[in-house]
């Protein structure tokens, strides 16, 4: 099983951040690589899941598997992983506070790759987790 890890620092408050890439909170970022995404469930609890639109290919399943909204921290498995190279597929996201108005966001997946390299996998996840975060940035005006 493989690792890849985004890690960067904003220059917005955390909370502002939590705002756009907690579990429901990813919604505002419809349009971007999500083009749409449903819900199944209007509370961000263990075992809710959430369907994943993305611009191309079929959709993706979540499961939130931790949540600790105080800590602006969750961990989710995809249940359903559409036409992704991977399988065994889980993620992890926070988003900790540098001071009162910049953040650090983590966004971490295991994951076992099908049919294509782990490092051709890892480029490709990381170039969607960077766009995501440049979304945010822009919708935060930072």
């Amino acid at each position: 099983m493989a690792v890849a890890t985004v890690a960067e620092y904003i220059n917005a408050p955390a909370q502002q951040v939590w705002e756009h890439i907690s579990w429901h909170g990813v919604a505002k970022l419809e349009g971007g690589l999500f083009q749409r995404i449903e819900f199944f469930g209007d509370e961000p609890v263990v075992g809710i899941t959430k369907m994943l639109h993305l611009a191309e290919g079929l959709p993706v399943l979540e499961r939130l598997e931790a949540v600790d909204e105080a800590d602006r921290t969750y961990r989710y498995r995809v249940i359903d992983e559409g036409d992704l190279p991977v399988t065994d597929y889980c993620g992890y996201v926070r988003v900790t506070p540098c001071g009162p108005d910049a953040c650090h966001v983590k966004i971490e997946s295991s994951f076992t790759p099908v049919s294509v390299t782990e490092q051709q996998w890892v480029a490709t996840w990381t170039g969607m987790e960077q766009s995501l975060i440049a979304q945010i940035r822009e919708i935060l005006g930072v």
